[in-house]
Order: C-alpha cells, then sequence, then structure tokens
C-alpha cells in the first residue's frame, strides 16, 4: 500500500514499512518547464548508464 502526505515543499510517502521524506524547490527563473524537465530525466539517465 503506498500512502502520500503533502505538506509545504515536502512530502512524504509510505511504501510498505518504509516512509520517505522528499524536500523538493522549484526555481521559479527556470529556462524550461517541469515537464520538460521530466521528459529529460530519462535521456539523461540512459546517457549516464551508456558510459559505464
Amino acid at each position: 500500500m503506498v500512502h502520500t502526505k503533502t505538506e509545504g515543499n515536502t512530502f512524504t510517502k509510505e511504501i510498505g514499512q518504509t516512509v520517505y521524506g522528499v524536500r523538493y524547490y522549484f526555481n521559479e527563473d527556470a529556462k524550461e518547464t517541469m515537464q520538460e524537465k521530466i521528459k529529460r530525466m530519462p535521456v539523461t539517465e540512459a546517457s549516464r548508464m551508456a558510459v559505464y
């Protein structure tokens, strides 16, 4: 079971018996949107893995 609680710029996510706490920050002056950033993340990760 997955539980999520959001408060301010942090959230906790409980998966099974493990609770993860995440703090996030968005730069309001950023040049790319969150959607663009999310699309870029798998490409960046794949290129990092290709190096090894």
